[in-house]
C-alpha cells in the first residue's frame, strides 16, 4: 500500500490553522503574537501552554510536550500519524486519492485493536436500532411516542435516535451474521450474558441514544422505557473500556464547535433537553447523563470555555443540583457561572417544547441569575423569614456571600437589594459587612514576561483581561547555564536555516566539541540525517519524521524561542567556543573529585598527575577566547 506523499502532508499542512484545531480542544486566549490557555495534557492552574500561528506549532512550558498540527491530534486523540494527517485532510476538505498504510499506528489504535472493535460494534448497533424506529412496524409506537413529544424527523435523524425491540437476540443476531466477536460485544456492554451462559441483548423495547465520547466515537447507549414501567426509566452502558460516565457529556464534541462561538457553555440534565436546545439553536447545550458533574467533566469544559450556564430541571431535586454543579464550576475551578430558572418548575425540554425557542432564548439571554443571586435565592429555601430568628440566620449567610465578591459595585448592587427588601439601611449593612469579611491576601501578581536571563523563552504581551485566573507562564527552575543555553541557541539556528547548520557542523568538527545533553544531541542526529535527505529546513516536517516524543518536545520549544536573526558566523563560533569550555569545566570537576579520592587514599603519585592536569586544563579553559 502506498504511504502519503511528503508533498502532499506539507499540502495538508498549509491548509489547516493549528489554532482552529487546537481551539477545539482548549480555551485559547490571544496574548501578542500566539494565544494560550490550560495545557490539556497535565492539570494546571496557572497556563502555561502556547501556540504560534506563526510557526503554527503548540509547546506547554509546564510538561513539554509540543508540536504541530499532527502530533497534537496524536496526543490529544490517540491517533497514529496517518489517522492525523486524514483527520486534518478532512477539516481541510482535501481529498486523499492514495492507499494509506497502516504501518505506523500503535498497537492500541490499529483498526483492529479491541478498542476499535467496541466502537464499531456499537455504530453497527446503531444504524440498526434508528433503521428499527423509522423504518419498520416493529418500531412505529416508539416513533409516533417521540413524534408526540414534539420531535421531528430531521431531529431523530441528526441524535441517530433509534429503537430496541423487546426480542431477547435481535442486537445479538444481527452481529452474529456479520460474525461478530460476540465476547467482545459483551465486554462492550451492547450484549450481556446470563447465568447459563446464553448472550442476549442487554437493552429490550427501550428508546435508543446513542453517546458519543469527547472525540465524537460512539461508545455506549442510554436506553429509554416509554410505554412500561418496568425497570429504570434510562438504562445506560455499564462502564467499559470505551464507556465511563465521568468522562464524557452528552453531545459535547458535537457542541464543542458552538461552545467556542459563544464563549459559554450550556449545561442540563438529559438528552431530550439537549436535543430541544439544539432545536432552539443552543446547539452548546450537553448533559451529564443522570449524574452529577464531575472533577473530569470540568476539565472537559475548561478546555474550551470559562463560562457555563446551568439550566437543570426547576424541580426540588434540580434545584439542588444546579447550586452542587455551580459550586463546583465557579467555587473549586473558577468558571463565570449563571443559572436559568425555569417558570413552573419546568425542564428545559419540556418548556421549549410547549412555550417555544423564542421565550427559552429569552430567558436564556435576559433573565439569567449570576451565582450570587443564584446563592441568595438558594438561601431563602426551607426558611420562614417572617421568624425573626430565620431572617436573621439568612442576612448572615448572605452578607458572607456578598462579602467573597471582588467588585465594590457588585457588592454595593446586592446589598442595596438586601437593603430594599428588608428594609435596612445601606449603613447598617456595610457595618454588619465589614464584620463578616474575612480580609483575603492578594493574589500573586503572575503577570509579564519571563525573565531576560532565560533568552530562550519568548516575551508575551498580555491585553490585560483574565481568563479563569491570570494569564502567565510557568517558569523553569533555574537560570540555564552558559553550555545550555549556547546549545539551544545553535540548534535553533541549525533548525531554521540549512546554511546555518552546515557553517556550525564544520565550527563543532573544528573544535573537536559535540553537544553534551542527550536529547540535544540526539536532536543534532536527527538533523543531520534530514538533511542528508536533502531536506530544506522545515522544523513541521521534522517534526513528522521524529519518532521520538522528547525530540518532537525540543523541537517545539527550540521554535518558541525568539533569538537575534541577524547572527554571523563569529556569533556561531562563539556559541561553539562556550560549549568547548562547558566541556572543559566538566572535565576539570570530574577531575578535582578523582584528585581528592587519590589524596584520601594516599595515593600521592596519582594525586600529582591529577593536579599537573588540572592545572593544564584551567590554563587551556583561561585561553580558550569568551
Amino acid at each position: 500500500m502506498q504511504r502519503i506523499p511528503e508533498e502532499k502532508i506539507d499540502e495538508i499542512r498549509s491548509q489547516v490553522d493549528i489554532v482552529d484545531v487546537v481551539g477545539n480542544y482548549v480555551q485559547l486566549k490571544k496574548q501578542g503574537r500566539n494565544y494560550t490557555g490550560l495545557c490539556p495534557f497535565h492539570g494546571e492552574k496557572t497556563p502555561s501552554f502556547s501556540v504560534s500561528p506563526e510557526k503554527q506549532i503548540f509547546h506547554c512550558f509546564g510538561c513539554g510536550k509540543g508540536g504541530n498540527v499532527f502530533s497534537f491530534l496524536m496526543q490529544i486523540d490517540g491517533l497514529s500519524f496517518v489517522e492525523s494527517v486524514k483527520k486534518v485532510a478532512d477539516l481541510a476538505h482535501i481529498p486523499l486519492d492514495v492507499a494509506i498504510s497502516q504501518g505506523d499506528s500503535s498497537p492500541r489504535n490499529k483498526p483492529d485493536s479491541q478498542e476499535s472493535k467496541m466502537i464499531e460494534i456499537h455504530q453497527l448497533a446503531s444504524k440498526l436500532y434508528h433503521y428499527l424506529l423509522m423504518e419498520t412496524e416493529e418500531g412505529q409506537e416508539a416513533l409516533q411516542y417521540l413524534l408526540d413529544r414534539g420531535m421531528s424527523e430531521q431531529e431523530l435523524d441528526h441524535f441517530e435516535i433509534g429503537f430496541a425491540p423487546a426480542h431477547a437476540s435481535t442486537v445479538t443476531t444481527f452481529l452474529k451474521k456479520r460474525e461478530v466477536d460476540l465476547a467482545l460485544a459483551v465486554e462492550s456492554g451492547l450484549l450481556t450474558e446470563r447465568d447459563d451462559g446464553e448472550v442476549v441483548d442487554r437493552f429490550r423495547n427501550r428508546i435508543m441514544f446513542p453517546i458519543k465520547n469527547d472525540r465524537g466515537q460512539l461508545v455506549g447507549f442510554s436506553g429509554r422505557l416509554f410505554n412500561q414501567e418496568d425497570g429504570p426509566k434510562y438504562l445506560n452502558s455499564p462502564e467499559t473500556p470505551i464507556f465511563n460516565k465521568r468522562n464524557i457529556l452528552y453531545h459535547f464534541s458535537d457542541a464543542r464547535q458552538e461552545i467556542r462561538k459563544k464563549e459559554e457553555i450550556l449545561l442540563l440534565e438529559g438528552y431530550m433537553d439537549v436535543i430541544s436546545s439544539v432545536s432552539a439553536t443552543f446547539s452548546n447545550g450537553v448533559a451529564s447523563m443522570g449524574t452529577s458533574l464531575t472533577e473530569e467533566h470540568v476539565q472537559m469544559i475548561r478546555r474550551v470555555t470559562n463560562r457555563a450556564i446551568i439550566c437543570y430541571d426547576g424541580d426540588r431535586a434540580g434545584i439542588e443540583a444546579s447550586f452542587k454543579a455551580g459550586t463546583m464550576l465557579a467555587e473549586q475551578h473558577r468558571l463565570e457561572v449563571f443559572v436559568l430558572q425555569l417558570p413552573n418548575g419546568k425542564d428545559p425540554d419540556d418548556f421549549i417544547r410547549s412555550e417555544g425557542a423564542e421565550k427559552f432564548a429569552e430567558i436564556y439571554t435576559h433573565q439569567r441569575l449570576t451565582w450570587t443571586a443564584f446563592k441568595l435565592q438558594f438561601f431563602k429555601r426551607n426558611r420562614n423569614l417572617q421568624n425573626e430568628t430565620d431572617k436573621i440566620a439568612y442576612l448572615g449567610e448572605a452578607l458572607a456571600e456578598i462579602g467573597k465578591l471582588d467588585q465594590a459595585v457588585e457588592r454595593e448592587l446586592y446589598l442595596k437589594q438586601l437593603g430594599s427588601e428588608f428594609d435596612l439601611s445601606m449603613e447598617a449593612l456595610k457595618q454588619q459587612l465589614q464584620q463578616t469579611v474575612v480580609v483575603k491576601p492578594k493574589p500573586h501578581d503572575y503577570g509579564g514576561p519571563p525573565p531576560e536571563s532565560y533568552g530562550e523563552y519568548p516575551s508575551y504581551e498580555g491585553d490585560g483581561g483574565p481568563v479563569y485566573e491570570q494569564f502567565s507562564f510557568a517558569q523553569p527552575s533555574g537560570v540555564p547555564s552558559a553550555g545550555l543555553t549556547s546549545e539551544k541557541r545553535l540548534l535553533k539556528y541549525m533548525l531554521e536555516d540549512r546554511d546555518a547548520f552546515i557553517q556550525i557542523r564544520n565550527l563543532l568538527e573544528e573544535h573537536q566539541t559535540d553537544f553534551y545533553h542527550d536529547n540535544y544531541k540526539a536532536l543534532y542526529t536527527h538533523l543531520i540525517g534530514f538533511y542528508a535527505s536533502g531536506n530544506d529546513a522545515n522544523p513541521l516536517a521534522l517534526m513528522d519524521q521524529l519518532k521520538d516524543d522528547m525530540a518532537r518536545n525540543l523541537v517545539s520549544e527550540l521554535e518558541m524561542m525568539t533569538v537575534n536573526t541577524d547572527v554571523s558566523i563569529e556569533e556561531y563560533q562563539d556559541y561553539v567556543q562556550s560549549l568547548t569550555k562547558s566541556s572543559i569545566e566538566r572535565d576539570i570537576k570530574e577531575k578535582e573529585q578523582a584528585l581528592l579520592t587519590a589524596t584520601q587514599q594516599g595515593d600521592i603519585p596519582a594525586a600529582l598527575e591529577l593536579a599537573r592536569t588540572i592545572t593544564t586544563m584551567r590554563a587551556t579553559m583561561k585561553n580558550t577566547p569568551n
